[in-house]
């Protein structure tokens, strides 16, 4: 569902006072969005009208607007959480102009920009909106350490999907007519053709919890949910 029907959906529920607004404001809400536009730019049979940096721009709006809309909703504490290196997965093998044998370099130069676009407007988030705790989690950097350092991961496969089909299992969604599984989920970086598996995403998850400003910044999940509940 787009982020935009799901802002739709909880502006609803408040308008219609089913959710407490003091609950709101003792919450904090995580985002992570853009991975499918950025990946959508790149299919032939959809052709761009903007050229990369104006894209990139043009998602960035629509952040802003709905951490504009948040805050509105009585939101203020916010996760941002980057894009992983969309470059990487394994569905870039339906994409003609991309290379199999490594990431598409020219889809990560996107999500790299789109990244830097999201931490800026994580850093300025309490100037706009005084009161409001806002975090970034690198989770492009954190997934890039894990294909640099695989083993120190518990991960033997960084560039194929486990579940899937075609070439690097990428041609074809896992659960659809003709896919292989494979025996040891837990050490594929990619479930299937577009999504980390279980093993990865608690990496992920516990170094956005607990980690280093490295990982997640100016401070980690845990500090962020302190924060919230000293101030609720």
């Amino acid at each position: 569902m787009p982020i935009q029907d799901q802002l739709q959906q909880f502006q609803t529920l408040v308008d219609q006072n089913k959710i407490d607004k003091d609950l709101i404001r003792q919450s904090f809400f995580l985002f992570e969005s853009g991975s499918n536009d950025i990946f959508n730019y790149f299919l032939s049979f959809d052709p761009p009208t903007l050229n990369p940096d104006a894209y990139v721009q043009s998602m960035l709006t629509q952040v802003e607007d709905f951490i504009d809309s948040l805050y509105r909703l009585g939101a203020r504490s916010l996760a941002v959480f980057s894009l992983g290196p969309v470059g990487c997965v394994p569905a870039r093998a339906v994409l003609p102009s991309a290379p199999v044998d490594r990431c598409f370099g020219k889809m990560n130069k996107m999500v790299k920009n789109y990244n830097q676009g999201l931490e800026n407007l994580v850093k300025n988030v309490h100037i706009k909106h005084p009161g409001v705790a806002g975090v970034y989690g690198a989770v492009y950097d954190i997934v890039q350490l894990f294909r640099a350092m695989p083993m120190r991961y518990g991960i033997l496969n960084v560039s194929s999907a486990c579940c899937g089909y075609g070439t690097l299992g990428g041609q074809m969604q896992c659960g659809k007519e003709g896919y292989y599984i494979c025996s040891n989920p837990n050490q594929f970086l990619f479930w299937d053709f577009f999504h980390p598996s279980e093993h990865t995403y608690k990496l992920i998850s516990k170094l956005l919890w607990s980690g280093s400003q490295s990982r997640i910044r100016p401070f980690n999940l845990k500090t962020l949910a302190n924060i919230t509940l000293l101030h609720s």
